[in-house]
């Protein structure tokens, strides 16, 4: 398996488009916390946006915490994993979901649908259409459901 192929989750998700991934929401975050305690904010959120910013400290908290949003390692390279999608694949060989006959409606699948709407199913019918290295190559690749901004995605 090639390495950008790797980064395919056995559920249709690519890896490689992840925020925790990437690390550029942690990256972000960091660059932000730098630069309020840099400027003291604290101090200004009290003084001038007391209404506005009610609870600081929670918020750098939040901050903090999405300051460490990166992912240790990718989805197919985890020794364990509580998720059924996971085990399901290993269990039967496949690569991902794309070579079961049965993801369309698949319980598993339906699991990630609070979160990604259609996205695994759309992945996965184009990865079968186009095949996965196309796919990789020059595929859409959906991440958080076709109509996550309100517009129906035409893939």
């Amino acid at each position: 398996m090639k390495e950008k192929e790797k980064l395919l989750a056995y559920c249709g998700l690519y890896c490689g488009d992840c925020a925790g991934h990437s690390g550029e929401i942690a990256h972000a975050a960091r660059i932000l916390l730098n630069l309020l305690k840099k400027y003291k904010f604290k101090l200004t959120a009290r003084h001038m946006f007391h209404e506005e910013i009610h609870d600081y400290d929670e918020f750098i908290d939040t901050l903090s915490f999405m300051a460490n949003l990166i992912c240790p390692r990718i989805c197919r390279l985890r020794d364990k994993s509580n998720c059924s999608i996971w085990a399901c694949c290993r269990e039967r060989g496949f690569i991902a979901c794309y070579q079961c006959n049965e993801f369309e409606n698949c319980e598993k699948l339906q699991s990630m649908e609070d979160l990604h709407g259609d996205s695994c199913q759309i992945n996965l019918r184009s990865i079968r259409r186009l095949g996965l290295a196309e796919w990789i190559r020059k595929g859409k690749r959906h991440w958080f459901g076709s109509d996550i901004d309100g517009k129906p995605d035409k893939s």
